[in-house]
């Protein structure tokens, strides 16, 4: 395997193109360096801004970890610490997060999947797929909470969202290790698979999304996170806007004739 710290590789399959982002420092469990940042970073621009491709699978190599975080023995670089009181205050608005574009919010379906220690921002990652998947030996935890160091790669905001404040709380304060039984329980893992199947399954979910009219799915995703924080009343708003640009696009209408003759696509 090659010796960049993340490594991108795009598949073509039937109805869209799949990319494939791995980070590649098995031998640090994954932990997340500034060349690695600046790579990801780069990753998931590439993922927002090109229509071809449709699905992006996030997972780590090695048979040990998905990500430890950040790199603390590089901390300093992740985010600089010297920046003058100006800049300081202007960062929350201007960084794409330390370990690279973490606050670029997808509106395309993003699939992570764990083999082993998820902790910390390697959490904070996990929780940026809309699906998310792990093997029965991966493992969960804020471990940074032993350290100090606090959660700014999205997992004060995701954590919370995807498992309510119940479930989410006790992780963030406590760094308690959870395995992926829990996680599942708790709604932090969609499906968990068998050892050694998780990036195997990732793949069959992407390519099933593929095949599904994309303007739709799209829209549908999109309307879900814009919504999120609106008025019921103004959330049916924004997800009405959708009604006419996907149902005169070109997917939707080829979903339709396909449906009208006889085609019965389950996901699977």
């Amino acid at each position: 395997m090659s010796n960049f710290p993340l490594l991108t590789k795009i598949h073509d399959v039937a109805g869209g193109r799949i990319l494939q982002i791995t980070m590649n420092r098995p031998d640090v469990h994954n932990a997340v360096n500034k060349e690695m940042a600046d790579l990801f970073l780069q990753a998931w621009k590439n993922f927002r801004d090109d229509p071809s491709l449709t699905v992006a699978i996030l997972h780590g190599a090695g048979d040990k970890s998905f990500s430890a975080g950040a790199d603390l023995s590089a901390l300093d670089l992740l985010a600089d610490l010297y920046i003058s009181a100006p800049e300081k205050q202007e960062y929350a608005k201007k960084d794409p997060g330390p370990l690279g574009g973490s606050r670029i919010v997808q509106k395309k379906p993003v699939i992570t999947v764990s083999h082993g220690y998820t902790y910390a921002g390697g959490l904070e990652l996990f929780c940026h797929g809309h699906i998310r998947i792990a093997e029965p030996q991966a493992i969960f935890s804020v471990a940074c909470r032993r350290w100090g160091v606090p959660l700014v790669d999205g997992g004060t905001v995701y954590l919370p969202r995807l498992l309510g404040w119940g479930g989410a709380l006790p992780l963030i304060l406590t760094g308690q290790r959870i395995r992926a039984e829990r996680a599942y329980q708790l709604g932090l893992v969609w499906e968990m698979t068998k050892k050694g199947k998780g990036l195997e399954r990732a793949f069959s979910y992407a390519t099933q999304l593929c095949r599904q009219p994309k303007d739709a799915m799209f829209a549908d995703l999109s309307s879900v996170i814009d919504g999120w924080d609106l008025p019921v009343s103004e959330a049916l708003v924004l997800e009405a806007k959708n009604t006419y640009p996907v149902m005169e696009s070109q997917s939707t209408k080829e979903g339709v004739k396909r449906f009208l003759d006889g085609d019965r696509f389950w996901f699977r």
